[in-house]
């Protein structure tokens, strides 16, 4: 029987990947119920070659559904990660849900329908925090901590909405007593983050935020210097908090997570590098490292941005640490990397929102531009109101772009008014980020959609109707031509 050249390609590469697949799940070194990067013995013993196949086998199944060249791109991306299993579950990083769960199959859901929604959500709970750090991005919003009934309310539209991940965020979210009530809230199909400083977390409480569905704890870090962390923080006894903060949540079988801003003095004084070393002695599954972006306290500060040589560094480290012959350590999820023309581009508003704790909607919590506020309107309406100005992924930061004419001391987020003055939807002629570049294509004049609009289509969240001859995309999402099963992955 004659088969095609391309059948046998994919053929092909469908079973190295199936291999390749079970290879970087079986690369995992964290210990299941534990963030332990000592050794994968324990998690061989423990989570046997089955479950490996199973997530191996899984992985193998998303790629697939690219087109073979976009395959093997999302593989070799796969590759710039280290993987680890916690609670019998694989993590590839906190930006994606953990396999398997509910959580990581409406992610895929998503992806695979290629739908314009916030695959990750995070949500300011409150504006009170014990440190005074002058760098703080919720800086400049002054809010009264509103009711657990108007924040589970705000929790409801976004996971209704489509959201696959809600963080938690403020302020320090750990000052509100109703925290574990509103973890609880989030149904098992939506992963749940927590942004602390690790104040005054103990192992009740963590264990307590562990049975009401906490997926991850990502603690913030200044410094490995006890000193120089609470100097910066402006609250003596910050560092030893951190520790607490990790220990419970080891305890209390939670992942963890450090996350530390890469100033430009912190790169060249070789912090970041001590930073991951404290991270794998204290056993942190992941180390996040965003870049600075002139917002909250730092707004319209343009002098703390990274120039590209010292992005470039950050692209490095997250391969170095990632790398599968390094034993041990914690996963580096470096933003500069993740974010950058070469990968995902910025998701703003696009696969991404921020909620501030008096309902303001925002692209992310680095960008503050209000376009609504969830108590006022529905967010339904907002999001799609946003497509206008977000209709896709773009290539680079927006705040690199609309940074500078943010006022130093402005109340925070601007006015919806303001914020749509900032942005102009990307251009026909702008290229897309390259995770995205032949699954997606600009429409052309007089494209249609199944339901006739030009350049328009959607499936609603939740629908169970795929693509047929031609994909269902969101409101204003550019169609695409190329193959109906492709999955962009973020």
């Amino acid at each position: 029987m004659f088969i095609g050249r391309g059948a046998v390609i994919v053929a092909v590469l469908g079973l190295f990947v199936i291999a390749s697949g079970i290879a970087l799940s079986y690369s995992s070194r964290s210990g299941a119920g534990e963030d332990s990067c000592q050794s994968g013995r324990g998690e061989q013993s423990i989570m046997g070659f089955w479950n490996r196949l199973k997530a191996g086998a899984s992985i193998a199944r998303m790629l697939l559904r690219l087109p073979p060249a976009h395959c093997w791109f999302m593989f070799g991306q796969l590759r710039d990660s280290k993987k680890k299993w916690h609670n019998g579950r694989l993590r590839i990083n906190s930006f994606l849900p953990p396999y398997p769960s509910r959580a990581f199959n409406r992610w895929c859901d998503h992806a695979l329908h290629r739908r314009r929604v916030p695959l990750s959500a995070y949500m300011a709970v409150t504006s009170r925090c014990p440190c005074r750090c002058s760098h703080c991005s919720y800086a400049h919003r002054g809010y009264d901590d509103v009711s657990s009934e108007r924040l589970a309310a705000a929790v409801r539209q976004v996971r209704e909405l489509g959201a696959c991940m809600i963080g938690f965020t403020g302020g320090e979210p750990l000052l509100r007593p109703d925290l574990a009530k509103l973890i609880a809230s989030v149904s098992d199909d939506t992963a749940t983050l927590l942004f602390t400083t690790g104040h005054r977390l103990d192992v009740e409480r963590a264990k307590k935020l562990a049975d009401a569905g906490l997926t991850t704890a990502v603690v913030s870090i200044e410094s490995t210097d006890p000193d120089e962390h609470d100097a910066i923080r402006g609250h003596r006894g910050s560092f030893a908090g951190v520790q607490r903060a990790i220990e419970a949540c080891h305890q209390a079988g939670v992942f963890t997570s450090f996350s530390t801003i890469a100033f430009a003095d912190r790169i060249e004084s070789g912090q970041l590098d001590r930073i991951y070393e404290l991270a794998t002695a204290w056993g942190v599954g992941e180390m996040r490292v965003p870049n600075p972006v002139a917002t909250g306290g730092i707004a319209g500060c343009s002098g703390s941005m990274l120039d590209q040589q010292q992005m470039e560094y950050l692209r490095r480290i997250h391969k170095k640490y990632n790398d599968r012959k390094r034993d041990g350590g914690p996963t580096m999820a470096s933003i500069a990397y993740m974010e950058s023309d070469d990968l995902f581009g910025c998701g703003a508003a696009y696969h991404h929102m921020f909620v501030d704790d008096s309902g303001e909607v925002c692209p992310c919590d680095l960008t503050p531009l209000s376009f609504g506020n969830l108590h006022e309107r529905p967010l339904a309406e907002i999001w799609e109101e946003m497509g206008e100005y977000f209709p896709r992924p773009r290539c680079g930061c927006l705040m690199n772009e609309i940074g500078k004419r943010i006022p130093c001391n402005a109340q925070l987020p601007l006015l919806p008014s303001q914020s749509r003055s900032l942005v102009s939807a990307p251009t026909d002629d702008m290229p897309l980020p390259r995770a995205y570049q032949g699954l997606l294509t600009i429409p052309s004049k007089g494209t249609t959609c199944p339901q006739g609009k030009e350049g328009v289509c959607q499936t609603p969240a939740g629908s169970d109707e795929g693509p047929k001859d031609t994909p269902h995309l969101p409101a204003t999402y550019p169609v695409t031509t190329s193959d109906s099963e492709s999955l962009p992955l973020h």
